[in-house]
């Protein structure tokens, strides 16, 4: 048995918002994005190559990339044991954040974007639904995913410019979207108020006026060109 969520400190920017002074407490899981099961928009946005899934310590230890492998290949061979094994983390990080005083929040798609959403846990719910006093949050890259009946799941649409009709999306997407932009942030960027997305992860404290969340090019996507990473300056 292994765990499949992280420990609360184990990513930088999660560990940030994890203060005491906040309300909540989260924590990340990371999988391997390896293909379009994982990441259905991974060719389209062209963001596999800088995905933060090669950023911070996954450069430096293979350990890391092994442990994310094992946790990918028992959710793609072995649902119904990768689900049980989630319910179980969850179960025991609520009872880690009620003995904090905490509110417990979880972010599934860490380096992954799969639509948690469909999938049944038990007795036709999904894992939103079990575990209603849990506060979910990701960000995606699915441009028509419907989760606004999900009160206590909250998305960030991750922009690109790889591909015109995907970007061409920013208009249409309701919620904040995410862009990551290379040496420093914009204050605007397609008319709207850019916040900077990596002070915390927790994107649901945003509120609901609608913003651009700017992330910092990190790891392989500091060099890249593919229209993923926004060049402000030269824009």
């Amino acid at each position: 048995m292994f765990k499949l969520l992280s420990a609360p400190d184990s990513n930088p920017k999660v560990a940030k918002g994890n203060n005491e002074l906040s309300d909540y407490i989260s924590t990340i899981m990371h999988l391997r994005p390896i293909n379009t099961k994982i990441c259905p928009f991974q060719v389209v946005a062209k963001c596999k190559a800088p995905c933060l899934d090669n950023a911070g310590m996954a450069r430096v230890f293979p350990s890391i990339h092994k442990a994310r492998e094992r946790k990918t290949a028992l959710f793609l061979n072995d649902r119904p044991q990768f689900m049980a094994l989630l319910v179980l983390d969850v179960i025991k990080f609520i009872g880690y954040c009620t003995r904090k005083g905490k509110k417990p929040a979880i972010r599934l798609n860490g380096t992954s974007d799969i639509q948690w959403e469909t999938i049944e846990v038990e007795c036709g719910q999904n894992i939103f639904q079990m575990f209603p006093e849990v506060q979910w949050y990701d960000y995606t890259k699915i441009p028509n995913r419907k989760v606004s009946h999900i009160p206590n799941y909250h998305l960030t649409w991750s922009y690109s410019e790889a591909n015109k009709k995907y970007a061409d999306y920013f208009d249409s997407i309701k919620y904040n979207v995410a862009v990551v932009f290379k040496e420093g942030l914009p204050k605007t960027f397609k008319g709207l108020r850019v916040i900077d997305g990596d002070k915390t992860d927790m994107r649901f404290l945003d509120g609901n006026k609608r913003v651009v969340v700017g992330l910092k090019a990190k790891g392989d996507a500091k060099t890249d060109t593919s229209g993923f990473v926004i060049n402000w300056r030269t824009a």
